[in-house]
């Protein structure tokens, strides 16, 4: 049985920085191929090429001049790549801002590729340019300058996607209350599938907790907590021994036949079958 690899920021850099450079050539960095979890932010940026990644299941396609977020917790891996030049930024959650983690939240609920303008293509090539070369020095004060290229190409990223995010815009309570609820919903899952639990605890309606985070996701609460259960049910398939009634009751079912429906209404197959085809 495979175990879930976990990065740490310290365990990659003593600043909490750290920089991937992939090159066509392979001289450079190579990716990583594994499934994996960090406890740090990863943005990525495509200078040519293209590659496909998975992030929590979730295919992508990464082409020349967009940019990709992977939160911390996610569960990601390399695929396959074509003519690769690109830039993986690592970075310390303590370095990112709370309006931006909330920003970045939100986009990750729909997807985590970002579209950029040619500006912002410019800007991020030469930034990244610099910070690499920042970063290859040993002094302190380049440590410091290469915290604030970082920040600014994070910037340039969450500018590209609030412009996207404005031309989506909702009503910011719903979004703060989504999040909220999205939240509340990965520290409390195990103990609770209720919707109403969630809105209880919110101190609103579940009807305008529904209305908020449909509006915000485009899938209902229920929706939201079955996906949360069976994405963390696949992690534990993959990557733990656990069997499909002890990963059941780890997730607050009493009924192991009624979990093992829900996840194959949710995955589209069964437990023990989604287990077999990623042995």
């Amino acid at each position: 049985m495979k175990k879930l690899p976990k990065h740490r920021a310290s365990d990659i850099s003593d600043t909490g920085i750290h920089l991937r450079v992939f090159s066509a050539d392979g001289i450079q960095h190579t990716p990583v191929d594994y499934a994996h979890q960090d406890d740090y932010y990863m943005f990525g940026f495509i200078e040519s090429g293209e590659c496909d990644i998975h992030i929590d299941f979730n295919s992508y396609r990464l082409t020349a001049h967009c940019a990709a977020l992977v939160l911390p917790g996610q569960v990601h891996s390399f695929v396959q790549a074509t003519g690769l030049n690109a830039y993986i930024l690592m970075i310390d959650s303590a370095f990112i801002e709370e309006n931006s983690k909330r920003s970045f939240e939100q986009y990750t609920l729909g997807t985590q590729t970002v579209e950029l303008s040619p500006e912002q293509q410019t800007e991020l090539t030469l930034l990244f340019t610099i910070l690499a070369g920042k970063l290859a020095q040993t002094s302190k004060h380049p440590q410091t300058l290469a915290l604030h290229l970082s920040l600014a190409i994070i910037d340039i990223i969450g500018e590209a996607i609030t412009s996207k995010q404005t031309a989506h815009s909702l009503p910011q309570r719903y979004v703060e209350h989504t999040i909220t609820f999205r939240n509340l919903l990965k520290q409390h899952v195990e103990h609770s599938h209720s919707p109403s639990y969630y809105a209880r605890m919110m101190n609103i309606s579940l009807m305008y907790l529904n209305e908020a985070v449909k509006g915000t996701t485009g899938f209902s609460v229920s929706q939201n907590i079955q996906y949360e259960i069976v994405t963390r049910a696949k992690r534990s398939l993959i990557y733990t021994s656990k069997s499909v009634k002890e990963i059941a009751q780890e997730l607050g079912f009493e009924d192991y036949a009624y979990f093992t429906r829900l996840f194959s209404k949710t995955a589209g197959i069964s437990p023990t079958d989604f287990r077999k085809n990623h042995k």
